[in-house]
């Protein structure tokens, strides 16, 4: 039935949405199950909302069977037409309210040591000036967002902060040890748990808990060899310096030693140590609008 609205001629009918972007998701995932968990409602919900869908059109638009859900050929030609205009919609309500957030506050994002490629394409794709970077010292990695002066702590792992709520993990990397060149054969490609053991190792310094200083700076090597603090550094450049002129080593992630290349330091794998990853944290009591939005930009970009 068309609606009318006085003073004006007829207008499209009313479109059932809900069944429609139940319709678009099943589509994708045809599985009624998974369908029920991206919505976010019951099983027999979904099957209702198709069911009342094929009604309104007047034909089934799934054969199901009770191994698998797949389209009929009017299935078919309808997902042509709505899986992309649910893709747009999607799209665009995303970017108006990211839009609107933005002009609001942007979203302050926390980072050690670099802002490395994923999270720089993903701060790309939100609005021009949603986002504003703030650097966070290598040894204080929650501060900051603990006391609200940022809305999003991009840290090494782990955080079992009270208040805060990890959002993503992402960018496993295996470790390596900072050495002055000067101190290290040109030929030399690994690290040895027992070489490690006898370096005098710099340690992030600041308040970050004993559990993430354990997991970023750690005690014993997978066999036991005992390692060794003697010296800390506010921030990784400051450590890197203090690398360069001593006979001292920094452990740091894969990635950062691309970024902070230095002629007169190498950079070797350890062995026995570990990977270190990276989180998405928040404050369970101030989400940004924008910060669901980044980290689904992220995800696309590190999946």
């Amino acid at each position: 039935m068309e609606r009318t609205t006085p003073g004006a001629g007829p207008v499209l009918p009313e479109l059932p949405l809900q069944e429609l972007e139940c319709f678009s998701v099943l589509v994708h995932q045809l599985h009624f199950g998974r369908t029920a968990e991206v919505l976010g409602v019951s099983q027999g919900r979904v099957s209702q909302m198709i069911k009342r869908l094929e009604g309104r059109v007047g034909a089934p638009l799934f054969e199901r069977t009770s191994r698998r859900v797949e389209l009929t050929d009017l299935g078919r030609g309808l997902a042509e037409q709505v899986v992309p205009a649910f893709e747009r919609l999607r799209a665009a309500y995303g970017d108006a309210r990211s839009r609107a957030a933005a002009a609001d506050r942007p979203l302050r994002l926390g980072f050690q040591c670099a802002v490395y490629e994923p999270v720089a394409r993903a701060i790309a794709r939100l609005p021009e000036g949603a986002a504003q970077l703030v650097e966070l010292p290598w040894g204080d990695p929650f501060s900051h967002l603990g006391r609200a002066e940022i809305d999003l702590a991009i840290a090494l792992a782990p955080c079992r902060e009270p208040g805060l709520e990890v959002l993503l993990e992402f960018s496993r990397q295996p470790v390596f040890v900072a050495l002055a060149a000067a101190h290290r054969p040109a030929g030399e490609c690994s690290v040895s748990a027992e070489e490690l053991a006898a370096l005098p190792l710099i340690e992030p310094r600041g308040p970050a808990p004993e559990y993430w200083r354990l997991a970023n700076a750690p005690r014993r090597t997978a066999t036991g060899r005992e390692l060794a603090y003697p010296a800390s550094a506010a921030t990784v450049q400051e450590g890197l310096t203090m690398v360069a002129s001593t006979r001292q080593g920094l452990l740091l992630c894969e990635d950062s030693t691309r970024y902070v290349q230095r002629p007169d330091i190498r950079y070797l794998p350890v062995q026995e140590l570990d990977p270190t990853t990276l989180q998405v944290v928040q404050s369970e009591h101030r989400p940004h609008p924008l910060a669901a939005r980044f980290v689904g930009l992220l995800l696309a970009e590190v999946s």
